[in-house]
């Protein structure tokens, strides 16, 4: 139990450790909370599943995607020396009698590993019959998922730190590529992790160059990506399309004008058509996959030399999790992201189709609770969308569940189980209120940050490293980004309209992208667009916090530092940027309200000159 390097040649067959995985493996060994942070690639999968092999209990490693739970499963099998005799799944994708049998072995001691997915956990027999295993780990993957900041996704992994106790697990191991400061520490708080092991080994990727390319449509967009994967050795590669059927007609391009093979894979094909795809892929037979954001999870693919992005993602930590899928076999790689004015539009159309307001909080909790049948739910979703999309339904269904109205149960992605627990009264619906708006303000600090890297003059990876708290890194391995050294971009690089680059006039220092000669037009149209940006509104102090990259509790806590103007004045004196905005105030272009703080407003007309 303690030869832990004995243990990783016994059961994997290497010779040594990544960084931080020994770390992570002994803690796990010694049943201590353990959480891990590890970029893409960086082997995190291993921290939990030696730890597993050397134990004599059951380790529950749960998991969101059935895809990537079989990912997982065929790497311990192809890599694990007892990996296939020891591992199991239970998924709803699978005969009854196939989980049954799987639960029994598991509870019967013949497992080591047990794969499930986080609703499972809302079946009181599934817990009935996983209370009869001995269960050593609770591992949580994709563990940024439990933080507010991913509720949306699965409402379902707010109860895992609960299902843990309960099931007498000995250690819990939360494992995540994508945890801000912030988000860690609500993964800490709403697990239970007791004096958790921190494992974090950095974000950087010094192999990796970025690029944001500015494009002026999606027929530009379209044939810059074409021209940048058309030399060899910008393959093989991983396209990110947001659309079905942009994936379809993307890859149908690519495949016709460069005469290489280009698969499409997204979740309307079948799946036994998906898994050709990927096995295509990942043996070389196709070198570009077109793929909405589900491809990619525990993929088993190092020599990715590109990632590509139709289009700016919807967080910066969703764009550098896909973006780290290049070069994880530590050679030279690119991850491009190319993005036209249309795509913030876009952004800002589904943000604000997403906000739920009270009536429809009362539509589908009617709707609900009129389906019940002795307490118990069984329907559609489409049952529960009158006048709402079904993707707004089941967040409403989240807030329910976690205002202990309804507790679901294991389901298909297209329908409704569970049961009634509590009554939609007036503190149930507050409870909802609260955790709807919690969903809106994070799609909007999502929105702000991913912005303020595709459209900012920093440094690409200083910015990444920043927004995950990391310090300063080693000079990278290549070239940095197209900020340092704007060679990098592929193809023409023309400015597209909307999409802003360094004015002319001014001079750009690469290694810290601040701007080192500022007029005050700058400053003031940088202060009266914070002023009309932010939300809440910020006074005086606030603003020039702001502009010159400060960290206080305010500016996290409301996500200040996604403006894209954050930090950019950060070389300018407080003193300096108070008289700005003084100046602007005398001008009358812009308004202190009346109120405890005073805060700023910029009038419609106070438009600058250009």
């Amino acid at each position: 139990m303690t030869d832990l390097h004995g243990a990783l040649r016994h059961h994997f067959g290497h010779d040594a450790f990544r960084p931080g995985q020994e770390e992570a493996v002994a803690a796990a060994v010694a049943d201590r909370d353990v959480l891990v942070v590890m970029p893409t690639g960086a082997g995190k999968s291993l921290c939990y599943q030696l730890p597993a092999l050397m134990r004599d209990d059951l380790t529950l490693v749960v998991s969101p995607l059935v895809s990537l739970m079989q990912d997982q499963i065929s790497g311990l099998s192809r890599g694990a020396r007892d990996g296939p005799r020891l591992t199991g799944m239970i998924s709803a994708q699978q005969e009854a009698a196939v989980n049954r049998r799987t639960i029994h072995r598991a509870a019967r001691g013949d497992l080591r590993l047990l794969f499930v997915a986080p609703e499972r956990f809302a079946s009181p027999s599934f817990l009935r019959q996983l209370g009869e295993a001995r269960i050593g780990l609770f591992v949580v993957d994709e563990a940024h998922c439990v933080s507010q900041w991913g509720h949306d996704f699965r409402p379902d992994y707010f109860r895992l730190g609960d299902a843990a106790r309960r099931l007498g697990a000995t250690a819990i191991v939360a494992s995540t590529a994508t945890a801000t400061p912030q988000v860690a520490a609500d993964v800490v708080a709403r697990l239970g992790l007791r004096d958790p092991a921190r494992i974090a080994t950095g974000f950087d990727r010094p192999n990796l160059t970025f690029a944001v390319v500015p494009c002026d449509s999606p027929t530009d967009r379209a044939r810059r990506i074409v021209h940048a994967l058309a030399s060899s050795d910008a393959r093989p590669a991983i396209v990110y399309a947001g659309t079905r059927q942009g994936a379809e007609q993307l890859a149908a391009r690519i495949a016709a004008d460069l005469g290489i093979g280009c698969d499409a894979y997204h979740a309307g094909m079948a799946r036994g058509h998906r898994s050709e795809v990927q096995r295509r892929f990942t043996d070389g037979t196709t070198e570009v996959v077109v793929a909405t954001n589900a491809f990619g999870m525990g993929i088993d693919k190092a020599d990715v030399r590109t990632v590509a992005h139709d289009g700016v993602p919807v967080s910066l930590e969703a764009y550098y999790q896909e973006a780290g899928r290049a070069g994880r076999d530590g050679h030279a790689a690119r991850a491009l992201l190319f993005a036209t004015p249309k795509d913030k539009g876009l952004h800002v159309f589904f943000i604000q189709r997403a906000e739920i307001d009270d009536a429809a909080l009362d539509r589908v909790a009617e709707h609900l609770l009129r389906a019940a049948v002795d307490g118990r739910v069984d329907i559609p979703v489409t049952e529960l969308a009158v006048g709402e999309t079904t993707d707004r339904v089941r967040a409403i269904i989240g807030h329910l569940s976690r205002a202990g109205v309804f507790e679901p149960s294991p389901s298909t992605v297209d329908r409704v189980q569970g049961r009634i627990v509590a009554a939609y009264d007036a503190r149930a619906k507050a409870a909802c209120r609260v955790s709807a708006g919690e969903g809106q303000r994070a799609r909007w600090a999502q929105y702000r940050t991913v912005w303020a890297f595709a459209e900012g003059r920093r440094c690409r990876r200083s910015t990444i490293l920043r927004h995950f708290g990391d310090g300063p890194r080693g000079a990278p391995s290549g070239p940095c980004c197209d900020v340092c050294d704007p060679s990098v971009l592929p193809g023409p690089a023309r400015p597209p309209t909307g999409v802003r680059r360094p004015a002319a006039g001014r001079r750009v220092d690469g290694a810290t992208g601040g701007v080192t000669t500022v007029d005050g037009l700058d400053v003031d149209r940088a202060i009266l667009s914070v002023v009309r940006r932010a939300g809440p509104p910020v006074d005086r102090t606030t603003l020039v916090e702001i502009l010159r990259g400060g960290r206080s509790r305010t500016i996290l806590r409301h996500a200040y530092d996604g403006l894209p103007e954050y930090a950019a004045f950060e070389h300018l004196p407080a003193d300096e940027l108070h008289a700005r905005v003084d100046a602007l105030l005398a001008q009358r272009l812009l308004a202190v309200t009346e109120g405890d703080p005073a805060t700023l407003t910029a009038p419609r007309r106070a438009i600058m000159p250009v």
